[in-house]
């Protein structure tokens, strides 16, 4: 590693943060957010800024703490709250997952003639590198992802339409995602889109 590089204060606050939502401590679009001010910043003030509001960092010494996912994402104010995070299956259906949500290791979603839908940008991981797993039989799936997260897709696709948006941003160093497209008569899209970012209508439809 560049000597100046490790010395370097918006580096220190870099890796900070990679560990951060490494631990599920942040979500991606969270890292992303911090990230991009981190090297944005000019001065000391500004770097402060971009780190205020973290908390300290954890004891080495400590034991790790248990994670705990959040509440599903429901509208504010809402007295029925319809959690559909454990549905992993959907025929003639679609499978849904924003807002705020767990995306564990190893997640696999499978859908028969329906439709995926990840909204990915405030998922929380709680490692480096998380795999996921989309199977697809004359399905359609579309997976949104905040800058900063690096993506290797992997799987076996037959007659499957695969098309990637990697956008224009310069935040790096988010956690790995290894995603698994296996399909049939498919159509998968994944897209690079900061959070508050507005979806182009033209992405919402295959």
């Amino acid at each position: 590693m560049d000597p100046e590089q490790d010395n370097d204060p918006r580096a220190l606050a870099q890796r900070r943060l990679e560990a951060m939502v490494g631990r599920g401590e942040l979500s991606l679009a969270e890292f992303s957010d911090r990230a991009a001010k981190i090297w944005a910043a000019t001065c000391p003030a500004e770097l402060e800024v971009a780190l205020s509001g973290l908390p300290a960092d954890p004891d080495p010494a400590a034991p790790p703490a248990a994670h705990r996912a959040g509440p599903p994402a429901s509208r504010p104010g809402a007295a029925i709250v319809v959690d559909q995070g454990q549905k992993t299956t959907s025929i003639f259906d679609t499978l849904k997952r924003e807002g705020r949500w767990m995306l564990p290791d190893d997640y696999r979603l499978t859908s028969w003639m329906g439709e995926i839908y990840l909204d990915a940008r405030e998922a929380v991981v709680d490692r480096p590198r998380t795999h996921l797993q989309l199977d697809l039989w004359a399905a359609n799936a579309r997976v949104l992802l905040p800058p900063g997260v690096s993506v290797t897709i992997t799987g076996n696709r037959t007659m499957t339409d695969l098309k990637i948006d990697e956008g224009r941003y310069e935040v790096h160093g988010g956690p790995h995602l290894d995603i698994e497209i296996n399909g049939f008569m498919a159509t998968a899209k994944i897209k690079i889109l900061a959070a508050g970012e507005k979806i182009p209508k033209t992405w919402k439809w295959f």
